[in-house]
């Protein structure tokens, strides 16, 4: 996927007007200030501008974020007491025969016509959940972070590879395998299909700000979170048709955006009234 970074180029400062012209929508320094520099060199010296460059980098979403979510709910419910489904519909472990439900579990839609908080918030077989839960695309990169141009829908990570292995008492390597790993911020998003009822929602915000690990790999250290701020908002798309070129219009798709913070504590007060 492609990312754009500030970048620097020489350019020799007999070409540098015509580099200018052709390239004056992406340079970031002041042209002013850059010609002024030019004027004190020989014509065949060069001169750095710096300018905004894309790169391709390697392109992954982050897993695990609707699965954390729901397991801090389950957490919370466990704590007061509420049952709610487990995500499964058999009742024991074919290898070994032991039950799979814990304390206050039940099977996945039995709670049949009084749906638990879980099966409300997730769904289940044949019920589809509200709530839908993304991430930024995660980008691969190798240039200093504070160059890269921040974008939308973007996060850019360093990710580092790591060499395993399962070994012995006496450290003798048994198995070799690679763990890749990445460090640094991204959002994630959670859509609701449907309006919710406030308790409900109070109780998904408490299980999102909960959240302190997403997969596994925690016992090595790997996967902790922290959630730095949240945005509760209602989005509207509205899409208009702009310019013709070559036969074709283009489709604009203007987002209109109500911020709804003021709601977040309004929902957590619900939530804790109702249990």
């Amino acid at each position: 996927m492609p990312y754009q970074y500030q970048g620097k180029t020489n350019i020799k400062v007999a070409e540098l007007e015509e580099f200018i012209e052709q390239n004056k929508a992406v340079i970031i320094d002041n042209l002013k200030e850059v010609r002024k520099k030019a004027k004190e060199k020989k014509m065949n010296e060069k001169i750095q501008v710096t300018l905004m460059k894309e790169e391709l980098g390697v392109s992954r979403v982050v897993k695990g974020l609707r699965g954390a979510i729901r397991h801090k709910i389950m957490a919370i419910l466990h704590q007061k007491g509420i049952g709610y489904c487990s995500p499964t519909l058999k009742e024991i472990f074919q290898s070994t025969e032991e039950p799979t439900l814990l304390d206050g579990e039940h099977l996945l839609g039995a709670c049949g016509t009084d749906p638990c908080p879980i099966r409300q918030l997730f769904g289940m077989l044949g019920e589809e959940s509200p709530i839908r839960v993304w991430s930024d695309t995660i980008i691969q990169m190798d240039k200093p972070v504070e160059k890269v141009t921040q974008q939308n829908g973007k996060s850019f990570v360093y990710v580092s590879t790591e060499i395993r292995h399962a070994a012995r008492r006496d450290r003798k390597p048994l198995i070799d395998f690679s763990e890749q790993y990445f460090s640094g911020e991204f959002r994630f998003y959670v859509e609701f299909a449907r309006e919710l009822p406030e308790w409900l929602l109070g109780l998904l915000f408490e299980g999102i700000l909960g959240i302190r690990q997403i997969g596994r790999g925690n016992n090595s250290g790997y996967g902790r979170v922290e959630i730095k701020d949240i945005t509760f908002e209602q989005i509207t798309f509205e899409r208009k048709l702009g310019q013709e070129c070559e036969g074709k219009i283009a489709i604009i798709e203007e987002e209109i955006a109500v911020n709804l913070n003021t709601k977040i504590e309004e929902y957590l007060a619900a939530w804790h009234k109702h249990n």
